[in-house]
């Protein structure tokens, strides 16, 4: 009794066409997950404390200035114009809106005041500063 060996292929070898596409799927996914990993995570503004102070209300505009002087509006880095225009608009949809100004503590004061500048520029009179308790 007589076994051929059969081989299929080239010469029984792996084929690697499909772990070079495996292997590009994960990359475009790694890459685009760090995009937005970056983009979407929230600001870290470090508040000054204070010993009074009291909870906020609900219905609420947030502003951030973070150590950097960028200004961020719900998390989401803006500049003035843009954080001017999206206050205008909170706005006129509700004239009593609460203005919350986070401003980190390694921040410049003339930064704080540019963005508290913009909000007093619109006529709000509900502006509060954030803080954190001691």
């Amino acid at each position: 009794m007589e076994f051929k060996r059969t081989t299929r292929g080239s010469g029984g070898q792996p084929d690697l066409a499909p772990m070079i596409d495996v292997v590009f799927h994960l990359l475009i996914f790694f890459m685009a997950f760090s995009v937005l990993y970056q983009t979407t995570m929230s600001i870290d503004v470090e508040l000054p404390k204070a010993v009074s102070g009291s909870d906020v209300r609900s219905d609420r505009f947030e502003i951030s200035v973070t150590k950097d002087g960028l200004l961020s509006v719900n998390r989401k880095i803006v500049t003035a114009a843009e954080m001017e225009q999206a206050l205008r608009e909170a706005l006129a949809v509700n004239p009593d809106l609460l203005v919350l100004i986070k401003g980190d503590r390694r921040a410049t004061v003339e930064q704080f005041v540019s963005a508290m500048d913009i909000v007093a520029k619109l006529g709000v009179n509900n502006i509060h500063v954030g803080t954190q308790e001691p």
